[in-house]
């Protein structure tokens, strides 16, 4: 089913995520626990037609806004966080595919088979021999006598890789290429082969399943992007990444803060005494809930405003302050929640508890790591004015 037809079946996006968002939440806890896909939800935003919202109608997407995307993100992971970075790490992929593909026959056409079939979009731009610098590679294209392309690369951490059905693949342009003379490749599911590394066994986002491959891909040279990879990255993964990852976090803190309310009511009901200390630590975290939404939402407006009078610079330093302070704040809130529900968010199983949301919150510090998201900065904002208008 084409996604436009089965997003008319569901009558709205918004239907389609609740459905697929309570599916999310029912397993959410087995996913985390067993560190496994969370292979029922993937099947449901197949079927819900979510997984292709940014391809464009005339390839058969329903070609809907990247702010729709952020909001089913955040959704999805107020429900289950794994499931909720799978889907981000996919749409920023996705965007990548849409936006680079150009006038490319095989690229277009894979735009609409990702639309008709729903397919899942992975990543796998790092590399062991770089120590996961995104920005060079060691692996290069290696042209062979049929006309095909050869690609052999090691060390990937890749996310979701059992589920995925597409691959963008990062590699120099050639043998004698620079390390940052970079080319973006999509390869199909039956044309890489992947070596999995001993399985990793990580503290939160368990569901993701990221994990460590050698891959060896033979593709043809039509599925290489024609621009570099640099400016993929810069023109659309950054912002879009960022954008989506800020909503994965966004909806950690909402669903912790959620508990931590929740318990207070129950609390209240059951007729113990007022805490005004607790009354007062839910008020904070709202506070920097807001203080969240508000970052997102700015960051969104920008994003939007593709011809505003902000300069290269200045949305870069926008976009990465934007992940940085993502990163803190869902910590910070979900400590909070913590403080709150007291014994009953530490211990589990249980109504309230919280380890599953704070162990995954302290991912976003060190998915992309946030000190060398700060040492790029670093060289840069100096040149940035600080009393920039709003």
């Amino acid at each position: 089913m084409k996604a436009a037809e089965s997003l008319s079946a569901a009558a709205s996006v918004e239907d389609a995520t609740s459905r697929a968002a309570q599916l999310a939440a029912a397993h959410a806890d087995a996913v985390d626990r067993e560190g496994r896909l969370p292979t029922e939800v993937l099947d449901a935003l197949r079927a819900e037609g979510l997984l292709g919202l940014l391809v464009p109608t005339r390839h058969g997407g329903p070609g809907l806004p990247l702010r729709t995307v952020v909001n089913v993100c955040r959704r999805l992971s107020e429900a289950c966080a794994s499931t909720g970075l799978i889907y981000a790490m996919h749409q920023s992929q996705s965007a990548v595919a849409i936006q680079h593909a150009q006038n490319s026959d095989w690229l277009q056409g894979l735009l609409a088979r990702m639309a008709s079939g729903q397919w899942l979009v992975a990543s796998a731009t790092t590399e062991g021999a770089t120590g996961g610098a995104i920005r060079s590679s060691a692996c290069f294209l290696d042209p062979q006598t049929d006309g095909h392309l050869r690609l052999r690369k090691n060390g990937a951490v890749i996310s979701y890789a059992p589920a995925a059905d597409v691959f963008l693949v990062s590699a120099r342009r050639a043998e004698d290429a620079a390390p940052t003379d970079q080319r973006l490749v999509a390869v199909l599911r039956d044309q890489i082969q992947l070596h999995a590394h001993a399985p990793w066994n990580p503290m939160g986002m368990r569901g993701a399943r990221t994990d460590r491959y050698d891959l060896v891909a033979d593709c043809g040279p039509e599925q290489v992007y024609a621009e570099p990879f640099s400016v993929h990255m810069s023109q659309t993964m950054l912002p879009t990444s960022h954008l989506l990852l800020g909503a994965v976090w966004l909806g950690i803190a909402v669903s912790a803060l959620g508990r931590a309310r929740a318990f207070l009511r129950h609390r209240n009901r059951g007729g113990a005494p007022l805490n005004p200390i607790a009354n007062l630590r839910l008020a904070e975290g709202e506070t920097l809930v807001q203080q969240f939404r508000g970052t997102l939402a700015a960051c969104m407006a920008l994003y939007e405003d593709a011809d505003g009078p902000q300069t290269a610079t200045e949305r870069m330093v926008s976009y990465n302050a934007l992940k940085v302070g993502a990163s803190e704040l869902v910590v910070r809130v979900t400590d909070i929640a913590l403080r709150i529900c007291g014994i009953q968010g530490y211990m589990e199983p249980g109504e309230f508890y919280l380890s599953r949301h704070i162990r995954d919150a302290h991912a976003a510090a060190v998915m992309v790591n946030d000190d060398r998201i700060l040492g790029s900065l670093s060289t840069v904002v100096l040149g940035v004015p600080l009393n920039r208008d709003l």
